[in-house]
C-alpha cells in the first residue's frame, strides 16, 4: 500500500512538472525578448534625440536644441547605468565627454556647435548600433 501511495505521489509530481515546465521555459524566453526590446527602444531613442537636437540647431533653434541635448545626455547616463555590460556600456559613456563643449556652446548660440552635434549624431549611430548577427525589425 505505502509502495502504490509513493509511486502515485511521484507520478503527480512528474505530471505537474511536464505541465509546468514548458510554460516556465517560454514565460522566461518572451521575458527575455521583451527586456532586449526595451533595450533596444532605449538606444532608438538616444538615436533620435540626437538626431532632433542636431535638426533643431540647423533650424537655429539654439534653445530648444540646448533643451534635446540635455535630455539626450541624462537619458546616456540612465541607459549606461542599465546597461548589462561593459561593451555597451564603454561607448555610451565617451558620448558623455561631448556633453560640456556642446553645452557651452548652444548656450552661445554658436553656429559651431553643428559640426559638434553631427559628430555626436554619428557616435552615437555607432554606439547604438545593432549587431549585425542580430534579427533586424521589419
Amino acid at each position: 500500500m505505502k509502495n502504490k501511495i509513493m509511486v502515485v505521489a511521484v507520478l503527480l509530481v512528474v505530471v505537474f512538472l511536464a505541465g509546468f515546465l514548458p510554460s516556465y521555459v517560454k514565460a522566461n524566453h518572451l521575458e527575455n525578448e521583451i527586456r532586449e526590446a526595451r533595450r533596444e527602444q532605449s538606444l532608438a531613442q538616444l538615436r533620435d534625440l540626437a538626431s532632433l537636437a542636431y535638426f533643431q540647431a540647423s533650424q537655429k533653434d539654439y534653445g530648444l536644441a540646448a533643451g534635446t541635448s540635455t535630455r539626450f545626455f541624462d537619458r546616456i547616463r540612465e541607459v549606461v547605468n542599465q546597461a548589462p555590460n561593459s561593451s555597451v556600456r564603454k561607448p555610451l559613456e565617451d558620448l558623455l565627454s561631448l556633453r560640456d563643449p556642446i553645452t557651452a556652446e548652444l548656450a552661445k548660440g554658436d553656429p559651431g556647435v553643428l559640426s559638434d552635434l553631427q559628430a555626436l549624431f554619428v557616435k552615437t549611430r555607432q554606439a547604438t548600433a545593432i549587431p549585425s548577427g542580430a534579427p533586424q525589425p521589419e
